[in-house]
């Protein structure tokens, strides 16, 4: 869709931080070929009508002029909380390697983008479904780390209960003043398990002493960090635990 090497995986500057990225898009139903403006930085504390939009879906489809055909689009996109000091890079290509690339290169960084890593909460994800989560759960006053230990507390229940349904994508939400998680099947149904009371609370008393210290670069914190800090508590713990398709 473009040139990579158009982004720059390091927080812009201010003047490069609005400025659109040109993308060229074919229309899967018509074959229209279109001029995209894509922006390679989202900075809701400066324009919050942008975090709507992410969270509807908007931000991140593309409607063909000539036809009228809606289309996802995915590409590396930086969203940036300056009120909650998060930083979430989406990386939808090749994350692991995206992230590893972009982590090594820390002493080209800026000082400014140095000192920001001192502070902020810096995660990587794979997906926009992935990027709404991140920023529901710390919207909401919480930390993605013990919700995604605890999201495999609560699958794990779950799929015992229920070992016939086969999952495709476990999401955080709050529903009707409740936390829990949204269960995506594969015949794309959604089901919602909340999280049961105190079990947050137990999670991190349970593992406080076991979760890496923070680091002045990004993360990818999802199933498989989850189960790494599983094994390191209990090996045995994760051998024959349940699996979304995540």
């Amino acid at each position: 869709m473009s040139d990579k090497s158009a982004f720059h995986p390091l927080l812009p500057n201010e003047e490069e931080r609005y400025k659109p990225i040109s993308a060229d898009l074919t229309c899967r139903k018509c074959g229209k070929k279109s001029k995209v403006q894509l922006r390679a930085c989202v900075n809701v504390s400066l324009h919050p009508e942008e975090k709507e939009q992410i969270l509807n879906g908007s931000f991140f489809k593309f409607t063909c002029p000539d036809c009228g055909e809606q289309v996802s689009i995915m590409y590396p996109c930086l969203y940036d909380d300056m009120s909650l000091a998060l930083m979430v890079y989406l990386l939808p290509d090749d994350t692991e390697d995206a992230l590893e690339k972009m982590n090594a290169q820390q002493d080209k960084w800026s000082p400014e983008m140095l000192k920001a890593a001192m502070v902020c909460t810096m995660r990587a994800v794979r997906n926009t479904n992935e990027l709404c989560e991140k920023i529901k759960i710390f919207d909401n006053g919480l930390d993605d780390r013990y919700i995604e230990l605890t999201k495999a507390f609560v699958f794990s229940q779950f799929a015992k209960q229920n070992p016939d349904i086969k999952v495709l994508q476990v999401l955080y939400e709050r529903k009707d003043g409740k936390d829990g998680f949204v269960i995506i099947t594969k015949d794309e149904k959604t089901l919602f398990a909340e999280i049961p009371e105190g079990l947050y609370d137990e999670i991190i008393r349970l593992f406080k002493d076991v979760i890496p210290k923070k680091k002045t670069e990004y993360e990818l914190i999802d199933a498989g960090w989850t189960m790494k800090i599983l094994e390191s508590r209990n090996p045995n713990a994760v051998k024959d635990a349940p699996q979304s398709e995540e």
